[in-house]
């Protein structure tokens, strides 16, 4: 296996085990929903004061129900689980893997284009160009093989 599919993959498990810790801290919070009062949380309310997108962040945050909380959470867990199964199989080369991270990272592209075009960021641009780097790296690989399997 080359070493650009070694490093797709650790980026792979690495954003899975953030999805899967933001998952799990979003179900910490929603087990204790009813006793959690976003507003008057110390921490939050003094970075929501120095910072207007984490006060339209919390804002959002006190609107959703605690059955949403539950549904986001599991989402983002499944999200990171996925990454982890893309990253197993592309470290040991399977074709149906890195067909999953093409169109998985594919999915996310009109997003993040979305959020450049609406709220620029270097930070958004380095996430856009490393994930066009990734899928078309992949859909390169795969190519490739389609072609030797065909000699």
């Amino acid at each position: 296996m080359s070493k650009s599919l070694k490093i797709i993959s650790c980026l792979k498990v690495l954003r899975g085990s953030i999805a899967i810790a933001i998952g799990t801290s979003l179900f910490s919070v929603y087990l204790n929903f009813e006793v959690f009062d976003w507003a008057e949380h110390p921490i939050l309310k003094s970075l929501a004061t120095k910072d207007p997108l984490l006060q339209i962040f919390f804002s959002w945050l006190a609107s959703i129900t605690g059955e949403q909380l539950l549904h986001i959470s599991i989402l983002v867990c499944a999200m990171g689980i996925l990454r982890w199964v893309e990253a197993v199989g592309i470290w040991f080369n399977q074709s149906w893997a890195e067909w999953l991270a093409v169109f998985s990272g594919l999915i996310y592209i009109p997003f993040e284009i979305n959020e450049l075009i609406y709220r620029f960021g270097w930070m958004m641009v380095l996430i856009l160009l490393i994930n066009i780097l990734v899928v078309g790296y992949l859909a390169y690989v795969l190519n490739s093989k389609r072609l030797v399997s065909k000699l």
